[in-house]
């Protein structure tokens, strides 16, 4: 009867099937006790089947309910009782076998002190009348009533010493899981914590972000947002807030080489780490840049300083932009270097005509070598 015994079932009922299975010529129990939770009496019997299982059944007390509950306020820690004696009994007899069967059984009362001390849990064992003890010698076909007696307080004090071992064995297990739904609690706050933590630092990172961003848009008279997935990916930004700092200060830079002088700047989660991979997220943009090398790389410089140097309203000079470099360069350095790159500079304009608007039209430097490429026509657009 293992299959059905539940460590987590209330001690009475495994007092019930522990009986059941440990002792022989057994053929019924029925427990009876209050249920603390619910505040309510129980009764529930096993049954030996004809497969020689256990057949488990919950019965109905409400016919007999002062009954039971008399019975549970009487002193006396065993009785023998026929079938007379139990109304329940008598009453099935007469109108219903669905519970107990016709034969005649010897039946033991066991009363055992509930968890309450204010009664008696009731555990009635019927013995099959023609089970014949070990005890007993071939001669004798019965107990006598000292033997009986014996029988029981035998019984009485092994089955009080397992009752007494499941309710400390439950108390434990109670213990246990009350000491693990408070570490489990206490783990599930400890993680909302962390979530809730993980959740302000995210959006302290766009905040922060957003104060950078407000910081260079004021410098560059300019309106400039975070795209929805830009915040995203700030939230998620696990390095240095200096490492932050620089991909936004980046990534601003780029949206503004990007737009027109009067158009607002929306920073998309592409822009921020532009060195490292550009414009990974936009495979149109990147298959459009991805061959520019260092050559675009200093057109790019010359006109986001030159961008720069408009927006100081000073004039597009080369000191001017060599100055407004995010390294600054002097004036005979930037031709230097464009001599250097001279026809890389001529096939870019020619490949990518609306880049690089300001220093192809107004950068004297640039605006001499496509001059001298005597590519001056509308192909180059050259104001």
């Amino acid at each position: 009867m293992n299959s059905f015994v539940s460590f987590t079932d209330a001690p009475p009922l495994r007092l019930l099937r522990f009986a059941a299975d440990a002792i022989d010529g057994i053929e019924k129990g029925l427990i009876v006790f209050y249920q603390m939770p619910g505040n309510k009496l129980i009764a529930q019997s096993v049954e030996r089947n004809h497969d020689e299982g256990w057949e488990v059944r919950s019965v109905l007390v409400e016919d007999f309910y002062e009954f039971f509950r008399s019975e549970r306020q009487r002193k006396g820690a065993y009785q023998w009782l026929g079938k007379d004696d139990l109304p329940f009994e008598v009453h099935n007899q007469a109108f219903s076998h669905t519970i107990f069967d016709e034969f005649d059984r010897t039946i033991l009362l066991l009363r055992f002190l509930d968890e309450t001390n204010q009664g008696y849990d009731l555990l009635y064992l019927y013995f099959n009348p023609r089970f014949k003890s070990a005890f007993l010698s071939s001669e004798k076909q019965s107990f006598s009533t000292s033997e009986k007696a014996l029988t029981a307080q035998i019984l009485h004090r092994l089955l009080a010493t397992f009752l007494v071992l499941m309710r400390e064995e439950r108390e434990s297990f109670g213990q246990l899981m009350n000491n693990t739904r408070q570490l489990a609690n206490r783990f599930q706050n400890e993680r909302n914590k962390t979530e809730l933590l993980e959740k302000q630092a995210g959006q302290s990172l766009v905040e922060y972000s957003k104060d950078i961003l407000n910081e260079l848009a004021c410098k560059y008279n300019r309106k400039a947002l975070l795209s929805p997935e830009a915040e995203t990916l700030i939230r998620n930004f696990s390095g240095k807030l200096s490492h932050l700092k620089e991909l936004l200060t980046n990534a601003f830079h780029f949206s503004l080489i990007l737009n027109e002088p009067n158009q607002e700047l929306m920073i998309q989660d592409w822009h921020m780490d532009i060195e490292k991979s550009p414009l990974k997220s936009d495979k149109r943009r990147k298959e459009k840049y991805e061959h520019l090398g260092r050559t675009g790389d200093l057109l790019n410089r010359l006109e986001f300083a030159a961008r720069s140097v408009l927006n100081d309203r000073l004039p597009l000079t080369g000191k001017n932009v060599g100055s407004h470099c995010d390294k600054p360069i002097s004036a005979p350095a930037i031709s230097d270097v464009l001599k250097k790159h001279r026809s890389e500079i001529i096939a870019l304009f020619e490949q990518y005509p609306d880049q690089w608007p300001i220093i192809r039209k107004d950068f004297a430097p640039i605006r001499n070598i496509l001059i001298a490429s005597g590519e001056k026509g509308k192909n180059l657009r050259v104001g």
